[in-house]
């Protein structure tokens, strides 16, 4: 049996509280029995002292019923048992009551009495003397002076019975047992009372630890005491509390941890000593999935043993891997292994944590992809404005040449030839310039039939023999504004997609139309006033998922290193510039449908071109231009239209010329790349010399395909002539450029 506190003192002072309560009885009972004694002897001494006193004269007498009626006068006191008188030589003469047992003792001399406790009666004897003179018994006094003399005659023996006495004791020891009862009684009742008082702190706090050990943070209330279970009961209140603020703090702080456990973008991990995963955070079963062993997660065995090696020898891993994803095959990922130890220093487990780069690393390969193909545009670039330097005398010569022989002459159809050529090698430059530039809009009306045109021509050599490519243009439809060069990079981009789509061969579709009120756009209906430029294709089609995300930048369904998933996503940005919409239409195994919305032109007025007289001019025209055979076709090209050419070999000629004959010179046509002096550093120097000097500015580059051009374009250059370049193209420029002096500003 469980016992309490207030149970064990209890117990523990009760036996005190009866020790003290027998002594305390005992030594009373024992003092109240010696009381009672010795009252009793007293009275037994006066009794025995009457006794002698009556028993004086029977004994003279030596009359017997005078000892007779002293005994009876003896008897009659119920305290004495027995009466025996003795002579002089103790000899009995009567006896009554309790037997006589023993010698009766002899008085010490001058004693009175003496007493005997036979056990069962107090027995006194006491001597019986007479009181005679001195002058009886012949004896003087000193001083002769007679006196009285006691002369024993006898002794008197009296038994006084105890029962008085035993029964006076019985009262004082049951009533000193009664005390004694109800003195540890109540004693006990006040000690459990005191205790139960006292231990009620105690209790409470009991009560406290045990509210404590089931979790909860209670504090002693009530504190009276001031003793040490008081103090200790202040002393828990204080633990309790730090306790409480302890386990908030705990438990805010595990609950932050929590949440950065699941809120943190790496996947963390924990490991037992074989590898079974035992816990981890969202971010790595959003990856992985509920996996049970860490060695499935990566793609090889082996390499989940090597880092499980590395590991345990007691370093830390960090290292690139292969891994299997929930939801792709192959990811890749950084990770990071930490060996957990127990105190002995063995490992019991790991920790970890690992970053997925997959999408990093395809960023990686798609910069590299993207900067390898701005290599091979800037290549591209150069290689065409090279090329259009050696076109432009070809093509200048040529259009001189047709001017000057009529049809069936023997060299027409030569130079016509000749010349036919250099204009499509001139439009394949411009084509690939147009590719490789820069993507700055140059919006004006455009006839989007032309574009497509010629961008057929371009895919022509490009797309496969066993694609049949396929144009359907309505005529006389409205004009839009756009930019040529972005709106043919839409046409090719979405025109390549589809080859790629067909590489078993197909049907390549490209046409232009009105837009009718269908609701397809990505914008919601088409609006009037839009024509729709579509490509389709009988390729393998694409899923919903792909259809879903294929214009987002860098997606791609291709093989690594066939595709930088760039290419619709450009088409989606320059119609969305263009303020146009797009749309898709695809199944699987029947081919793919873009149609392309663009706003047409209302209400824009062509300007009449310039024709016969109105492009001719007597001005003096400064050519710069390190190609000497560009500049001699463009001094025999000017003189035929009526102007006065100076022709400079390169910048540091021109700008001689020019100091010297600055006020002749009209106009300056400058050629941007040179060498010694570049085109810009010439046209500051002409500015220098004549701030209101007019220079067009020539090269075989677009106008936004060399920085350079456009930036002296911003800073006042009046004109801008892209080689090669007919008659027409250079005396409209010149004209335009010209007429500005009178229209300054």
């Amino acid at each position: 049996m469980r016992l309490t506190f207030r149970k064990k003192a209890l117990l523990l002072i009760l036996p005190i509280l009866g020790i003290v309560s027998a002594v305390y009885t005992y030594d009373a009972i024992k003092t109240e029995k010696e009381i009672v004694r010795s009252e009793i002897i007293k009275r037994a001494e006066a009794i025995t002292a009457l006794a002698t006193r009556t028993g004086e004269l029977p004994i003279l007498s030596g009359s017997t019923e005078l000892l007779n009626g002293a005994v009876s006068t003896l008897r009659a006191n119920a305290e004495v048992a027995s009466v025996a008188f003795f002579d002089s030589s103790m000899n009995l003469l009567i006896h009554d009551g309790a037997p006589i047992s023993g010698k009766a003792p002899v008085p010490p001399p001058g004693s009175s009495a003496s007493m005997v406790d036979d056990g069962q009666l107090f027995v006194f004897y006491a001597p019986i003397f007479t009181v005679r003179s001195a002058a009886d018994i012949d004896i003087l006094h000193e001083g002769n002076q007679p006196r009285q003399v006691r002369e024993k005659i006898g002794a008197v023996r009296l038994g006084f019975s105890k029962t008085a006495m035993n029964e006076a004791v019985g009262k004082v020891v049951a009533h000193g047992l009664i005390l004694a009862a109800v003195f540890t009684l109540g004693s006990s009742v006040a000690v459990f009372f005191l205790i139960t008082l006292a231990t009620r702190p105690l209790t409470a706090l009991f009560l406290a630890v045990k509210r404590l050990e089931k979790g909860e943070f209670p504090e002693v209330e009530n504190i009276s005491s001031s003793d040490e279970i008081g103090e200790l009961s202040v002393a828990f209140n204080r633990m309790s509390r730090a306790i409480k603020e302890r386990e908030s703090a705990l438990t805010a702080s595990g609950k932050r941890m929590r949440e950065l456990f699941e809120r943190v973008e790496h996947a963390i991990f924990r490991l037992d000593e074989k590898g079974a995963i035992i816990e981890a955070n969202s971010k790595f079963r959003d990856l992985f999935g509920d996996v049970g062993m860490f060695n499935s997660i990566l793609s090889g065995e082996a390499e989940a043993l090597d880092s499980f090696r590395r590991a345990s020898a007691g370093g830390v891993v960090h290292q690139e891997e292969k891994a299997v994803g929930r939801n792709e095959p192959e990811l890749t990922i950084l990770l990071s292994l930490y060996p957990a130890f127990d105190p002995r220093g063995e490992i019991s487990g790991y920790d970890g944590y690992i970053i997925d780069i997959t999408e990093k690393k395809r960023l990686e390969e798609r910069l590299l992809r993207s900067q390898k193909l701005e290599a091979v545009g800037t290549l591209a670039g150069g290689m065409a404005h090279d090329f259009n330097n050696v076109l432009a005398a070809i093509l200048g010569y040529s259009e001189m040449m047709l001017d000057e022989i009529k049809m069936g002459d023997a060299f027409y159809r030569p130079i016509t030839t000749i010349h036919n050529a250099a204009k499509r090698g001139a439009d394949l430059a411009m084509k690939i310039l147009a590719i490789t530039r820069k993507e700055k809009m140059e919006v004006r009306s455009v006839d989007l039939n032309d574009i497509v045109r010629n961008s057929i021509e371009l895919l022509r050599r490009s797309i496969p023999k066993n694609i049949e490519i396929i144009t359907a243009a309505d005529e006389d439809l409205p004009r839009i504004m756009a930019d040529p060069s972005q709106m043919q990079q839409v046409i090719l981009n979405l025109a390549i997609n589809a080859r790629d789509a067909m590489a078993d061969g197909g049907r390549l579709t490209i046409g232009v139309e009105m837009a009718e009120q269908e609701n397809r756009s990505a914008g919601g209906p088409a609006p009037a006033g839009h024509l729709k430029l579509y490509v389709a294709d009988t390729g393998v089609g694409m899923s919903k998922a792909t259809q879903n995300r294929v214009f987002d930048p860098f997606f791609t369904t291709k093989e690594a290193g066939k595709g930088t998933g760039l290419g619709l996503y450009i088409v989606h940005s320059i119609v969305s510039n263009h303020g146009g919409h797009i749309n898709l239409y695809s199944e699987q195994g029947e081919g793919t449908l873009v149609n392309v919305y663009l706003p047409v032109v209302k209400g824009v007025a062509e300007t009449a071109p310039l024709e016969g007289e109105a492009l001719k001019g007597s001005e003096t025209i400064l050519v710069i231009d390190d190609e000497s055979a560009v500049g001699e076709m463009s001094k025999d090209m000017l003189t035929r239209l009526g102007y006065r050419v100076l022709l400079a070999g390169g910048g540091i000629e021109g700008l001689g010329m020019f100091r010297r004959m600055k006020d002749a010179i009209s106009l300056v046509i400058l050629d941007m790349i040179m060498p010694e002096m570049s085109g810009k550093e010439a046209f500051q120097l002409l500015k220098s010399i004549k701030p209101e000097v007019k220079v067009v500015l020539c090269s075989g580059y677009s106008q936004d395909g060399y920085a350079g051009i456009e930036n002296l374009m911003n800073e006042g250059a009046d004109g801008f002539i892209q080689k090669p370049f007919g008659s027409y193209d250079i005396a409209l420029a010149l004209r335009k450029a010209l007429s500005k002096k009178d229209n300054p500003g």
